[in-house]
């Protein structure tokens, strides 16, 4: 099953709040805080700060230090604590190669917050020593890194990785909703996240059908003033990205014997919100809560396929494509009145896929409003629902050039559809 970072560190921390005065679970906290600097130290090493030597980056070391230290001085063992401070620990290195200078940040401070009430566990009966100057250390230096985070606080944008699941073993068996979407929308931010290894445009077409399905499913959890049947929305908008990419081509676009995991990823959450049925009445809690978690990271789905995918197409001009099937420009004349011959084909450059980033603009932003309309308190009140990702959504939301930004999304999608509509079918290029 798909867990976050976030999850992680809060079943942690209450935990450690939960947990009487014994010996056992002192030497448990003090194993899981050893975990806690192997977090810190490698934050540290990747770089919690664009700036070399900055206090944040001070701070972080010197916690790790304390932390490990002291863990040092304690008796090994495993318990709830040092397994969920493992697993937290083990969840930043697999986050690590999507993961920026201001995550890693947001993930310092996260991580930090887990300290004080594991160091609260150890303090009682603990004797004079150097476990107990150790333990001084690391409350001292606690505070110091919750003071650094209090003057630069990370953005709510930033916070997002800490929702960010990260897939478990796949249950290819299982049509749970609740174990289904949080996996596949694990395995598709992660196939989307590395602008070095990019997806190809049929592993993108197949993660579009999820997001649309995904989309289609939780504007249904709306209420009852949302935009009313036939304006478009976000899941039109998602049709609307393979419309636009419907030119481009990489080679991809042909039978494949073996489909890669991110596409099964996606057929399963196809299949499992398509069987799922078309009134909401009648699904179970888990699939309402699932959907409307799910939906939050739409937002960024869109944004790392516009910004990291679309980009490095552009930027290694590795698409081809029929000039006649791109937007009209005048060095392309010759290759436009070939037709669709081999000498019509040319490479696209940033020029030619304007159409596809206008329409994962719109996927976001549509998104956007379909994640924010989904996430009713009654949902956001269940267990594992991606808090601070909603927050950021709103955060976006809430800015006052983001309704004119929703209001053109909408006019362009509207367009592109009805446009789409209009082609008589699929050209020779296809």
């Amino acid at each position: 099953m798909a867990t976050s970072l976030g999850q992680l560190l809060d079943a942690l921390v209450d935990r450690a709040g939960a947990l009487g005065d014994s010996p056992a679970a002192r030497a448990d906290a003090a194993t899981a805080l050893g975990h806690v600097g192997r977090a810190l130290a490698q934050l540290r090493r990747d770089g919690v700060s664009p700036i070399a030597g900055d206090q944040r980056e001070q701070r972080v070391a010197a916690l790790a230090t304390a932390c490990t230290e002291l863990s040092a001085r304690a008796p090994v063992t495993e318990g709830t604590l040092s397994r969920l401070a493992a697993a937290a620990a083990d969840t930043l290195a697999v986050l690590h190669p999507d993961t920026p200078v201001t995550g890693r940040w947001a993930a310092a401070t996260a991580v930090a917050e887990a300290v004080t009430p594991l160091a609260g566990v150890i303090a009682p009966g603990l004797h004079a020593g150097p476990a107990a100057q150790w333990l001084t250390q690391v409350q001292d230096q606690s505070v110091l890194l919750q003071q650094a985070a209090a003057l630069q606080p990370p953005s709510r944008a930033d916070t997002v990785l800490l929702d960010r699941p990260v897939p478990g073993p796949a249950a290819e068996t299982s049509v749970d909703p609740a174990l289904v979407v949080p996996d596949a929308v694990g395995v598709l931010l992660r196939a989307t996240a590395r602008a070095s290894d990019p997806p190809s445009v049929a592993e993108v077409l197949a993660y579009t059908v999820a997001a649309q399905t995904l989309s289609s499913t939780a504007e249904r959890l709306g209420p009852a003033d949302a935009p009313p049947v036939g304006q478009p929305r976000a899941s039109d908008a998602w049709r609307a990205v393979r419309a636009a990419l419907r030119p481009y081509d990489d080679g991809s676009r042909r039978p494949h014997e073996h489909a890669p995991s991110s596409v099964t990823a996606a057929g399963r959450l196809h299949a499992v919100l398509s069987a799922a049925g078309s009134d909401p009445s009648t699904w179970t809690t888990s699939l309402r809560a699932s959907v409307a978690a799910g939906a939050q990271h739409l937002p960024t789905f869109a944004g790392q396929l516009l910004y990291r995918t679309v980009r490095h197409w552009a930027d290694t001009r590795s698409l081809i494509g029929y000039a006649r099937d791109m937007p009209p420009r005048e060095e392309r004349v010759a290759a436009f009145l070939r037709g669709y011959q081999p000498s019509g084909l040319v490479r696209a450059d940033a020029a030619d896929l304007r159409p596809v980033v206008g329409a994962l603009h719109n996927a976001r932003l549509l998104s956007l409003a379909v994640a924010d309309r989904a996430a009713d308190p009654a949902v956001r009140a269940t267990a594992g629902f991606p808090e601070r990702t909603w927050a950021a959504n709103r955060a976006v939301l809430d800015d006052p050039q983001t309704p004119v930004a929703l209001s053109e999304a909408l006019q362009q999608a509207h367009e592109r559809l009805q446009a789409t509509r209009a082609r008589p079918g699929p050209s020779r290029a296809r």
